[in-house]
């Protein structure tokens, strides 16, 4: 997937709402912080969180307690020991109301004073959704987390890997890199499935990862949560309604292990992080969009910028293990890393760095074209998926026609395509798709082209 920041922060309810059915583990669970019952709690300024309030205020009108609980995150207590201060100051007070769905008409209300400073909160930073973490307990779950990752075993590669043709030896050395979690480089002719391999393997990383909605450093907020980076896993027994028992920290989420996929129009925004001037917060980069999980940067050498700033960026982020960005005001902010690294490119291993800097990327794993036989393994899995009748004389003729010789050296994605172009032919003539010898021929000429092709295979 290619990574968008979504442009507002939803509540954990809203996001909730978009979780599986799917429970995480007990020890995901053991790893969520308890809510925090009082201000101090929370890790956050009390100015910060009287500011967030206040814009909280501002958009509901007049909010009540569960609304403001289910808009921050945060229970009842805590959003009551910062309101009891925005009253002595004048700055809200409560009004009665139609009553919520908890029988509450209790309501909050901003003084012509309260708007003012409201509204100064917003030009400063619009954001007004859950409540951040501190940057320090995010570093401190990374790390936590880094200590019980899953790792895939030789018969999850396997089985994430059986629809495609590759021989026992590859497979196995793609799943010892896997399993490694260490930087992964794979590489090789273009069309032999590269990107299909290392897509399939990142989503065989499974479990489940804890990460905040936000993370509160140094006056700033950075957005953590990304709707198309991270999958939310429903918590049990999380209503969402106010409870004086200990429950789960709202601020944090549950997320299936991120496996975040960048191509060729990958820019220098995805190597730091970018500042929404509309909002007032700052998008985490991909790096830490798949924290926990793998970040697969495909097609490397076609990004619109360099290959070799993109190494220099992350390789060493990698080895250094964490990353570090800086703040428009300055500050530069250190995170832990817990990332599988992989990268995929047509380029050669020696056209992409110098000797000394490869050796930072222990995996680097070759996938090669198909042999003959392999060829024949992949034009049968085609011709049965797409539909198209084939024999084993069929199947023989085009594996001739492919390495005979003059030909181009063929391709994994070869007998794909081809099949393709016969199944246009038979639906555009109105007659069934066959491997024929005919339809081979016409489909050879028509993908490869005829200048490509030696005189003998020229009609």
């Amino acid at each position: 997937m290619e990574s968008k920041r979504p442009s507002t922060a939803g509540s954990p309810d809203q996001i909730h709402e978009q979780a599986g059915t799917t429970t995480p583990h007990d020890d995901t669970l053991a790893t969520l912080p308890a809510e925090p019952r009082t201000v101090a709690e929370t890790g956050l300024p009390d100015s910060f969180l009287r500011e967030l309030v206040l814009k909280v205020i501002w958009i509901h009108d007049r909010a009540t307690m569960r609304e403001l609980s289910a808009r921050l995150g945060l229970r009842g207590s805590v959003i009551e020991e910062t309101l009891a201060g925005l009253r002595r100051e004048e700055l809200c007070d409560l009004s009665a109301g139609s009553s919520d769905a908890t029988g509450n008409s209790m309501r909050y209300r901003l003084t012509e004073r309260g708007k003012r400073a409201a509204f100064d909160a917003l030009q400063r930073c619009r954001y007004a959704g859950v409540a951040p973490v501190p940057i320090r307990e995010y570093g401190e779950m990374v790390k936590a987390q880094k200590q019980r990752a899953q790792r895939p075993t030789l018969a999850a590669v396997r089985q994430a890997l059986s629809h495609l043709t590759l021989d026992d030896e590859l497979v196995g050395m793609l799943g010892q890199a896997f399993f490694s979690r260490l930087t992964l480089m794979v590489y090789g002719a273009s069309g032999n499935g590269k990107t299909d391999i290392i897509r399939s393997l990142a989503r065989v990383v499974g479990g489940n990862v804890v990460i905040p909605h936000t993370v509160y450093v140094q006056g700033q907020i950075i957005r953590i949560f990304d709707a198309e980076a991270h999958e939310p896993v429903a918590l049990p027994n999380d209503d969402g309604k106010i409870s004086e028992t200990a429950r789960y920290d709202r601020r944090w989420l549950v997320v299936k292990r991120p496996a975040v996929t960048t191509g060729g129009d990958m820019g220098s925004e995805a190597l730091e992080m970018t500042y929404d001037a509309t909002m007032g917060v700052y998008n985490a980069p991909l790096s830490i969009a798949a924290q926990g999980g793998v970040l697969v940067i495909d097609d490397l050498g076609r990004q619109r910028i360099s290959h070799e700033e993109i190494l220099n960026r992350w390789v060493v982020m990698m080895d250094h293990g964490h990353d570090s960005f800086a703040l428009n005001t300055g500050e530069l902010v250190r995170l832990p890393l817990d990332v599988t690294l992989v990268f995929s490119t047509n380029l050669t291993v020696a056209g992409l760095a110098d000797e000394a800097f490869l050796r930072r990327i222990p995996y680097k794993i070759q996938v090669p074209s198909p042999n003959r036989a392999g060829l024949a393994d992949i034009a049968q899995r085609v011709c049965e998926a797409a539909g198209v009748s084939w024999s084993d004389e069929g199947v023989r003729y085009l594996v001739d026609c492919l390495f005979a010789p003059g030909m181009p050296q063929p391709r994994g994605c070869y007998p794909r395509d081809i099949a393709a172009i016969i199944m246009d032919e038979a639906e555009f003539l109105g007659h069934p798709a066959v491997l024929s010898r005919k339809a081979i021929d016409t489909a050879i000429q028509v993908y490869l082209g005829r200048e490509t092709l030696p005189e003998a295979r020229v009609a």
